[in-house]
């Protein structure tokens, strides 16, 4: 049965192993077309060595601080921080080889808008250590480490970005009272009936929508080969939260964080700038 998006919802048309990422391991390796050397921006014009993530990541030659995380249960995490600030977002990123460099450009986009920011490789993938046992349902002490750097850090208020998998992740996280972020924006969440976090955390992203309070973001494309707006809406209409917006980009849009590449040109998406408005509003 299809489940109707309640009138909460709004719905802006034609807005142009389970390890952090991408849907059906039968697509293939989950590399982003937009990989960190395909940004729209060239290096920057400059006699200085580039910053310490442009060296890892490529292009954009933004500041960013290569840091190690430890999570609870002891795994080494490799990330980026970049900005600063009181206002924090943490990246979780799609599966796949691009790992944190995926997000470069679009974390160097939100440094740039005054937010802390944090972008980091899961635990047995990247330049991030690998403990005994399966990865696949330890992701949630990853993204636990990741926020808690960002509040040690100076972020007052912090906020969870998940693309493709790394979404549906975000909104299973997005369930945990004590954890303290203060939003949660999916784009192109997939992966849905996939187990993806272990007891006391709900399993699923289908699983965890209902348990989910905090105000949320969902974006998914019109043409997503790999989540359809149906599925998108079914999710959105199932999440607890009071204050939950459903962004429909249009065809050619591309999955994941590929909805907030950069156009043609050096434009901004405009569900890039939906989610810096969102993110304005949590973390405001």
């Amino acid at each position: 049965m299809r489940i109707r998006a309640p009138a909460a919802i709004t719905v802006a048309a034609a807005l142009a192993m389970p390890v952090a990422g991408c849907a059906a391991p039968s697509r293939g390796p989950a590399v982003s077309s937009r990989g960190p050397a395909a940004s729209s921006r060239g290096p920057a014009a400059s006699s200085r060595p580039p910053s310490a993530a442009a060296r890892v990541c490529g292009p954009p030659d933004a500041p960013g601080r290569l840091i190690t995380m430890r999570a609870t249960d002891g795994a080494r995490l490799a990330a980026i921080e970049a900005g600063a600030g009181d206002r924090g977002v943490v990246l979780i990123p799609e599966r796949g080889q691009a790992g944190k460099c995926g997000w470069w450009e679009f974390a160097a986009y939100l440094a740039a808008h005054g937010y802390r920011v944090l972008l980091f490789d899961h635990r047995c993938t990247g330049q991030s250590g690998c403990l005994p046992g399966a990865a696949g349902t330890r992701l949630m002490p990853d993204i636990r480490a990741a926020v808690a750097r960002l509040h040690r850090d100076g972020a007052a208020r912090v906020a969870l970005v998940g693309a493709s998998q790394g979404g549906s992740e975000a909104l299973i996280a997005g369930t945990e009272p004590a954890l303290d972020v203060t939003g949660i924006v999916a784009l192109s969440a997939d992966e849905l009936t996939v187990p993806l976090a272990s007891p006391p955390d709900p399993a699923t992203a289908l699983a965890a929508a209902p348990r989910l309070r905090r105000p949320a973001l969902f974006a998914v494309a019109a043409s997503d080969p790999y989540v359809s707006v149906r599925e998108t809406r079914t999710l959105v209409a199932r999440a607890g939260s009071r204050s939950k917006h459903l962004v429909v980009a249009g065809a050619g849009a591309g999955h994941g964080w590929e909805l907030v590449a950069p156009l043609p040109g050096g434009a901004r998406s405009r569900v890039s700038r939906a989610v810096l408005a969102f993110l304005r509003d949590v973390t405001s």
